[in-house]
This record gives structure tokens, C-alpha cells and sequence, in this order.
């Protein structure tokens, strides 16, 4: 890459940090300063579509516009930005880390680098995230090789800096909140301003942003669509009652992209495939076999708290197939299964950590000894 290119990539990155460093006042007399230049235009657009987002990361009131998308980016700058996406993303997906994990790190690495693997930075700041062998990141070679520095950048990594599934529901967090906690950078505010870039460089290198996975990994502790349920290792207890089929007859408000008759086949496949995806997601799998990519809602006690209660069946054992049954566990988090019929139900980690299988459905009170609370009709609001 020669200077000229590195120049060109560079001026997307020119005015954020011009306006963060200037300050509130000063960054309206900028802003009146680069309208005489006849430059405003850009920043003008950007700041403008924040409004419309409402979105606002300055304490002032301004706010920061998002950076602008690829235009006038050189071709062998993309192309560099592409391939080390998708690094970062196949990092991601070796560790079971899902889409909003990469959106981070893409976020990241274009605000600390402009998503190039540099030999210099502030001080010893090295590669995609500008991480420092000083602080204990890893050694040069570790930093310069992006996949080991996506992986520093991911965290779990004993005796490193904490990286982002070390911090403690950082899946709940705002993206460029989640960033700041990894990097600790002296203008937080500026990580928001390449969900535009980030968004556009994902979709050109075939990222799926909206994956599911676990937000600690594979190893983590806290899946991506809510907090893991605790599963009464501690012995056996008492059989649950048997359970019936009835009709479903769901209220008009219910109305899923799959149907039931879809929603049990794919929890089938599921069953039948391969993947470890599911380790402590039990929320996550019953929304996503009614089609959703998310729930909306962070963990089952919570969905099943926020269930109308007219749609509550307490207790009940007289359950219509596609129906979700709630367990109540030691967790704050609960448990909650996809209804198959025949007395049986698709659930994740049951019998094997991280995959569906089909079971009893009275086989969660004597494995798990969790606290049969009843079923609800598969009803996701607030599911996206």
C-alpha cells in the first residue's frame, strides 16, 4: 500500500475525530468553518441520518455522525478491509460467537486501524486493534497475525488483557459501549461512527451479522440471546405428571413466521445436525424454531414473565404441540423447551452440552429437578 492509498482510506476517518477532540463549542465553530470550505455536506448528511436514527453519542447534544459508507475507498484498501473481515468473522465462528460479536470487533478495528494490519501506532500499538505488547496483549508476532490478535480481541485468553466475552454483559450493551470495554480508548464516542462501514465491508464479505451463538464461546458462560440456566447437577428428583395433547387454538396475537408444523421439523433437523450452537441458549433455539432471529427478550423466566396472562397455563399438563414449556431452575434465567407432542420435547443441552435433543418432557424434573411453572403459546412480541 503506498502513502497516497493510505491517505485516501484515511480521510473517511478525518472528521469524527476532529469533532471529538475540539469539544462541544468548538465543534460548531468547526462545523460552521468546514460549511465556508464547502465541506460540510458529508457531515452535514451524516449528522442528519444520526437525528433520523436517533442516535446521539455526544454528551452536548450534537452527537457524532456516522462515518460515511465505502465510497472512495481504494480498491486495494477494500480489498484488505474484505479479507481481514473475514478473519474476524471465522475467528468468531470457531469460537460459536455470534453476528454482534463481529459487528464489534468490525466496529473496532476500523476506528484503531482502518481495518489494516499496521506495523505502527500510538506508542507500541500494533495490527487490526492496535493492541500494545506493553500491556500484555501478546508478543509482536502474536499481534501482527490477525487471526491471533481477533482472537486476543474476543478475550478468554488466560493471562491477557480482558477481551470482549471477559466483560460482563457486554451482549447487552450498545455496540460502541461494548468496544470502549475492550479498548479503553480516550474517545469512546468514536466506535459508533463505523456502524456504517462495518455494515457495508459485513455484506460485502457475506458476514451474517444477525448469527446466533454464545456470547462467552464455546467455553463462555452466557449464550447470545439470554443467561444460561443452572441445571441441578446435583442428583435426581421426582417425575413430573404425564402430559397430554390438546388442540392449540392460539389467541389471533399469536402469529410466528414458521408455522407449527414448521417450527417441529426444523427443531428435528436441528436434532439430527451436527451443531454444538446451543449451549445454554434455550431462549434463543424455541424463538428461532418460530422463525425469529431473536426472541426480544433476554432470558426464559423473563419471556414467561412478560407472557400475557391470559396466555399462561400454570401448572397445566394438557399442552397443544409447538406450545413452550417454562421450567424454573436455581438461575434467575429458568428454562424454556419447544412442545413436540407425544409427551416429548425439543430442547438444547438436555443430554448433550450445546445440541438439541428430543426427550420426555417429565425428563427436566428428574434430570434437573427445575420447577415445572407451565406453558404459553409460542407468542414473541417483541421478536425480530
Amino acid at each position: 500500500m503506498n502513502t497516497r492509498d493510505i491517505a485516501q482510506a484515511a480521510a473517511t476517518r478525518a472528521a469524527a475525530p476532529l469533532l471529538a477532540k475540539l469539544g462541544c463549542l468548538a465543534a460548531v465553530l468547526a462545523t460552521v468553518l468546514l460549511g465556508v470550505l464547502g465541506l460540510v455536506t458529508m457531515i452535514a448528511t451524516g449528522a442528519s441520518r444520526a437525528a433520523m436514527d436517533g442516535k446521539s453519542s455526544s454528551n452536548c447534544g450534537i452527537g457524532l455522525p456516522d462515518m460515511p459508507g465505502l465510497e472512495g475507498i481504494p480498491e486495494r484498501v477494500l480489498g484488505t478491509q474484505v479479507d481481514n473481515a473475514k478473519i474476524i468473522d471465522q475467528v468468531a465462528a470457531s469460537r460459536g460467537l455470534p453476528g454482534k460479536a463481529v459487528m464489534i470487533a468490525l466496529m473496532t478495528g476500523l476506528q484503531e486501524s482502518n481495518l489494516q494490519n499496521l506495523d505502527h501506532g500510538d506508542a507500541d500499538s500494533l495490527g487490526l486493534f492496535q493492541q500494545r505488547p506493553s500491556q500484555g496483549w501478546g508478543t509482536r508476532a502474536e499481534i501482527m497475525h490477525p487471526p491471533t490478535s481477533s482472537g486476543l480481541f474476543y478475550g478468554a485468553n488466560k493471562g491477557r488483557p480482558p477481551g470482549l466475552v471477559d466483560i460482563n454483559g457486554w451482549y447487552l450493551m450498545p455496540l460502541g459501549q461494548a468496544a470502549q470495554k475492550v479498548q479503553r480508548s480516550a474517545h469512546p464516542e468514536l466506535y459508533d461512527t463505523r456502524q456504517m462501514q462495518a455494515k457495508a465491508i459485513a455484506d460485502k464479505a457475506g458476514i451474517d451479522l444477525n448469527r446466533i451463538g454464545i456470547a462467552g464461546g464455546m467455553t463462555g458462560a452466557t449464550p447470545g440471546s439470554g443467561l444460561p440456566p443452572v441445571q441441578c447437577p446435583d442428583g435426581p428428583g421426582a417425575g413430573g405428571a404425564p402430559v397430554r395433547d390438546v388442540a392449540a387454538g392460539w389467541p389471533a396475537a399469536v402469529a410466528n413466521p414458521h408455522t407449527v408444523a414448521d417450527a417441529r421439523a426444523w427443531a428435528q433437523r436441528e436434532a439430527a445436525a451436527p451443531s454444538q450452537n446451543w449451549f445454554r441458549a434455550c431462549l434463543a433455539f424455541v424463538a428461532r424454531a418460530h422463525g425469529w432471529h431473536y426472541s426480544g427478550v433476554e432470558t426464559a423466566l423473563l419471556h414467561w414473565e412478560e407472557m400475557p396472562e391470559s396466555m399462561k397455563h400454570r401448572g397445566s399438563r394438557d399442552i397443544p404441540p409447538g406450545a413452550l414449556m417454562y421450567w424454573e431452575t436455581s438461575s434467575p434465567a429458568g428454562h424454556v423447551a419447544l412442545y413436540m407432542g407425544g409427551g416429548m420435547v425439543a430442547s438444547n443441552d438436555i443430554r448433550r452440552p450445546g445440541r438439541i435433543d428430543i426427550v420426555p418432557a417429565a425428563e427436566f424434573d428428574t434430570s434437573w429437578r427445575a420447577k415445572y411453572l407451565g406453558w404459553a403459546p409460542p407468542y414473541f412480541p417483541k421478536g425480530s
